[in-house]
């Protein structure tokens, strides 16, 4: 039976099995205290409950189906029906197991419960899903001599199914059976973040499942690692590059192993925690974000810093005729082969050569006199062509030195200039005296 209108100040909480899920109910004239025993009619029978929830603890938002009536309290014979019906549901478990293992052996009775009358019952059982039973709910009512009703759950509520006093692999009571109301979402992300071992027989329960207490304390595994590097994390440090082997949480310590020395060394989490990001890095930031910018400074010192490298070249190394420092001689200056010591000549030399050139050219005008005017030119030609013989011999001499070339070749110039207007002279000399005597 359900209240249509019930203030929210009036609703408790009463529920029917350890641990089991609470059913809000309004009280009706009766005021019944925190553990009181009332019963409750539903599901068209009479289910004994006891108050787990005064009015001044229930939260309206928490409410979501319809609110049930309680009837009465409970009396002493109400008490000893409901344990009574109890013992029978534990011993039909074994023969409603039996019936139907023989249609389907994948079936696991969990739970059975009888109203105070016995009349009718509930039974939840573990199974293949997507697969009709309604074979089992006939052959239910059939055996217990009741109108059943049948209900697949999971391993979970198969386990929390076996009632209060069932120890599990730490030693204690089962936390579905003993005080949890609902399942937690447990995954093996979980164990390898509290550093347990992903073995399936330690870390499962009776159900088969995960361990539901490996929720319980993974936030506080998660604050106490903080900031540390997880295990199998390669990390740079002062003495090389190294590997994240474990993370101790509790005891606050992370041991890793170096690469060069295969040393296995432990620090401290809160030493590790200040040297983490500057002394301790991960590799994946080295190299993704260091080496690409020490490349690229790399790259600038090489393309915008001049290298100064040693001359090994000596001057010997050199061609003949190009001295270091000097400018390269012009072609056609002269022979490049001679050597330079053999093209020096000492400077005594060119004055005497200079005075029988013009003692030469003398005794050649006085012969053109006697020849006549063709002979004169002649000789004038031979004079010019012995001058500029003397010259190139000279220019050789004097291309062994750099200073005495350089000066004997403006000198030249103008000794070439004055050379020109003596012999110009001797020729209209030698012209005026031929004319003369051809008179």
């Amino acid at each position: 039976m359900y209240l249509v209108r019930m203030r929210m100040n009036d609703v408790i909480g009463i529920r029917y099995v350890t641990a089991g899920p609470i059913d809000y109910c309004g009280p009706s004239d009766l005021q019944p205290g925190l553990g009181d025993y009332v019963v409750v009619e539903k599901d068209g029978g009479e289910q004994l409950g006891w108050v787990v929830m005064t009015p001044d603890q229930v939260i309206s938002a928490t409410i979501e189906r319809p609110l049930r009536v309680i009837e009465r309290l409970a009396s002493e014979d109400d008490v000893l029906a409901w344990r009574s019906q109890k013992e029978r549901a534990e011993e039909d478990i074994g023969r409603a197991q039996e019936v139907a293992a023989r249609t389907d052996p994948r079936v696991r009775v969990a739970t059975i419960v009888f109203d105070l009358s016995g009349e009718h019952g509930e039974m939840t059982f573990t199974g293949q899903e997507n697969t009709s039973y309604a074979w089992l709910r006939e052959d239910m009512s059939e055996l217990l001599e009741a109108d059943v009703h049948v209900e697949l759950v999971g391993d979970r509520d198969r386990a929390k199914g076996m009632g209060p006093g069932v120890m599990g692999v730490c030693g204690r009571e089962l936390c579905c059976t003993s005080w949890m109301t609902s399942f937690p979402s447990v995954s093996i992300r979980m164990a390898k973040e509290q550093g347990l071992s992903p073995n399936p027989s330690k870390i499962s329960g009776l159900c088969g499942r995960l361990l539901c207490c490996l929720s319980f304390e993974v936030d506080a595994y998660k604050e106490l690692r903080g900031d540390l590097p997880k295990v199998g994390k390669r990390v740079t440090t002062p003495s090389g590059r190294a590997k994240v082997l474990s993370v101790d949480a509790l005891a606050q310590k992370v041991r890793m192993r170096l690469d060069e020395t295969g040393e296995i060394t432990e620090i401290p989490a809160d030493e590790l925690r200040q040297q983490y990001g500057t002394v301790v890095r991960p590799e994946e930031l080295e190299s993704a974000i260091e080496e690409p910018a020490r490349a690229e400074a790399t790259s600038l010192a090489r393309n915008t810093i001049a290298v100064l490298e040693p001359v090994t070249e000596r001057a010997t190394d050199l061609p003949l005729g190009i001295t270091p420092g000097r400018r390269r001689r012009r072609p056609g200056a002269g022979s490049s082969d001679v050597p330079s010591e053999s093209r020096r000549e000492p400077a005594g030399e060119k004055s005497k050569r200079r005075r029988r050139r013009r003692s030469r050219s003398g005794v050649d005008g006085a012969a053109t006199t006697e020849q006549g005017s063709g002979v004169v030119q002649q000789a004038s030609d031979a004079s010019r062509g012995e001058a500029s013989g003397s010259r190139s011999t000279e220019e050789q001499g004097e291309a062994g030195d750099p200073k005495r070339r350089r000066r004997g070749r403006r000198g030249g110039r103008r000794r070439r200039g004055r050379g020109a207007g003596e012999l110009g002279g001797d020729d209209s000399a030698g012209q005026q005296d031929g004319g003369s005597a051809g008179e």
